[in-house]
């Protein structure tokens, strides 16, 4: 018997598929005037890529441990005025948030005397935007309701994510010797249609396929591929943990991750293709901020797809 989920999760899923297509849309709206305004590691206390990493793992986990309330959510409404103050509210604090970001670049050495109030500040900006993000596609309601359910939950949430965070800051030490592999591995598949070269400065392999050159660096060694497997693996695994075969799920997890390690070199081996036959800038810019979410979601369904049934305990199946 097939079970038929309740209107209101299916209105959550929903929502939460629009609310990742807006926020990929805005990465790609903002795309060249973030670019033009990266800040140097120096005046970085942290990473806001890997802090968003430990954010995602942890809050995947939390949902699945929250199963049966997720289940049961309610539908919810978002009125109109809420909408146009969101939408009013996000386009006005972009300029706002990229002024600042030149103001700091501009102003090195004051932002470095008072460095915690500048971050601090940029980091407020963004997540003001980001909630009306959430208000613009869930709602006022939905948001103070969640919250008040699951407060306490929120706050190992936020724990877990300091945890993880430092946690990936750990693993990523070894991002050099999978970017070697990963350099390597490209290499060797460009040279099966054309000729390629490959150097290296420092840790960094760089690759040159017909006029185009692109570094090995840590985002393209395949960790962030092997953390978002990961933490959707686990989430999973927390969600239908009573009717899985626990064995078979642990040796499919090292094939997965296997895989979404392979999906990185074939992206990476794509990025180099496209920059040097179509665009230079659709590759650096677009593919490269994107490719590798989408790449990978679509890696990842299919892999569930393949190997769910077959990891359901026999009398589940």
């Amino acid at each position: 018997m097939v079970k038929r989920f309740s209107r209101g999760f299916k209105e959550f899923l929903v929502k939460s598929v629009i609310f990742v297509v807006l926020f990929i849309l805005t990465q790609l709206i903002t795309m060249n005037l973030a670019s033009k305004t990266f800040l140097p590691e120096e005046i970085k206390p942290f990473a806001m890529d890997d802090l968003a990493e430990a954010v995602f793992f942890v809050l995947i986990i939390f949902l699945a441990l929250n199963k049966e309330k997720i289940l049961k959510i309610k539908e919810y409404s978002v009125r109109l005025w809420q909408r146009i103050l969101s939408v009013f509210v996000i386009i006005a604090l972009f300029p706002v948030y990229f002024l600042c970001k030149r103001f700091m670049l501009a102003n090195i050495e004051i932002v470095k005397e008072s460095l915690w109030f500048f971050i601090s500040l940029e980091y407020l900006i963004l997540f003001i935007i980001l909630f009306f993000l959430f208000t613009l596609v869930y709602g006022f309601k939905f948001i103070k309701d969640f919250f008040k359910e699951h407060k306490k939950g929120l706050g190992l949430v936020l724990i877990g994510s300091m945890i993880v965070y430092i946690v990936i800051k750990e693993f990523q030490k070894l991002w050099p010797y999978l970017s070697h592999f990963v350099g390597r591995a490209v290499y060797y598949l460009l040279n099966l249609i054309g000729t390629a070269n490959l150097s290296f400065s420092g840790d960094l392999p760089v690759l040159s396929f017909n006029g185009f050159i692109v570094k090995i660096a840590q985002t393209c060694s395949g960790i962030d591929s092997i953390f978002i497997f990961t933490a959707l693996y686990l989430g999973i695994l927390a969600w239908d943990w009573k009717i899985l075969n626990k064995k078979k799920a642990f040796w499919l997890f090292f094939i997965g991750i296997a895989g979404a390690f392979l999906m990185n070199i074939i992206r990476i081996f794509i990025l180099i293709l496209i920059g040097a036959y179509i665009s230079k800038s659709f590759a650096l810019n677009v593919f490269h901020t994107n490719a590798s979410a989408i790449l990978f979601l679509i890696y990842f369904a299919i892999f569930w797809k393949l190997s769910y049934n077959w990891m359901k305990k026999r009398s589940q199946s």
